[in-house]
């Protein structure tokens, strides 16, 4: 794991540089995005409607108390409830993470981690949280889902998401990179070329998922961009940057790293990504692995 991301004197200088390029008014959004500052936690659950549609049924979670994609998670929004009006599904968006209980999830067939961030779930959230995944619900995260330290809870980072966020390029932060896709069977990737070139935020992992359980379904060529920050190298020989597994055999988990930038989700491809990452999330399309 590269040490600079350990020196809060480097932590300092990236809240300094950040601020240089997007101005004081992120402040806070930098500063909550290296865990400072006490979680905002929700303890009354929304009031559901009578009638929340068809099934299956998405959940949209967006909440942040860590750093706020605020665009790509409005973009990410907008892109589910076209795939889900498209489909015949129903779409419910909250950022109150109370309905995290066992009474209102079974309510969904999936959770959509629409770039949630930070220590967000009471410990009995968490319970339910866990038991819902266990008991066979899915998850479909990303890029955000990923993108803060989850040293705070165990289960999320090492058998939920099977990957620990630990950086990703600065100056420039963007890049065009190649991504080659492993499996192009799964309904979530079976749409893209056997190589694909986009423009992200490429983030980087301190473990390898695939060496933790996960199937891969893509991974980043790393001689197609500068996987380096603050003078660190981000590196990881192998690089997953989509997967997916079974917890348990039972509970169905998708991540892909895709989606810092609000416009990646205008993607034709992304879009019939999510969807595929959806469907087999709910048990509708896909075998586990």
């Amino acid at each position: 794991m590269p040490h600079f991301f350990k020196s809060r004197y480097c932590a300092l200088i990236l809240i300094l540089c950040s601020l240089a390029l997007t101005g004081c008014d992120t402040y806070e959004n930098i500063k909550r995005s290296m865990g400072k500052g006490e979680p905002v936690i929700d303890t009354v659950a929304p009031v559901l409607p009578e009638t929340l549609g068809p099934r299956p049924r998405i959940l949209n979670f967006s909440k942040t108390n860590g750093f706020r994609h605020a665009e790509a998670i409005v973009a990410a929004t907008q892109s589910l409830e076209d795939i889900a009006k498209e489909n015949g599904w129903t779409v419910y968006n909250t950022e109150n993470a109370a309905i995290f209980n066992d009474e209102q999830l079974a309510q969904f067939d999936v959770i959509f981690g629409n770039n949630c961030t930070g220590d967000n779930w009471t410990d009995e959230q968490k319970a339910a949280f866990q038991q819902y995944i266990e008991n066979g619900g899915g998850f479909v995260g990303v890029h955000g889902a990923a993108g803060t330290r989850y040293d705070f809870w165990d289960w999320y980072k090492q058998d939920l998401l099977k990957g620990q966020f630990i950086g990703h390029p600065m100056f420039p932060q963007f890049q065009t990179a190649t991504v080659h896709f492993e499996d192009q069977t799964h309904p979530a990737t079976k749409h893209f070329p056997a190589t694909w070139e986009h423009e992200d935020e490429w983030y980087s992992f301190g473990n390898n998922p695939r060496e933790d359980g996960a199937a891969v379904l893509a991974n980043l060529d790393e001689s197609t961009y500068e996987a380096k920050a603050m003078g660190g190298d981000l590196n990881m020989g192998d690089h997953p940057i989509i997967w997916h597994h079974c917890l348990n055999n039972h509970g169905r988990v998708f991540y892909s790293a895709l989606g810092h930038e609000a416009n990646t989700y205008e993607r034709p491809e992304q879009k019939s990504m999510l969807k595929g990452a959806l469907a087999w999330g709910m048990g509708l399309e896909g075998d586990c692995p």
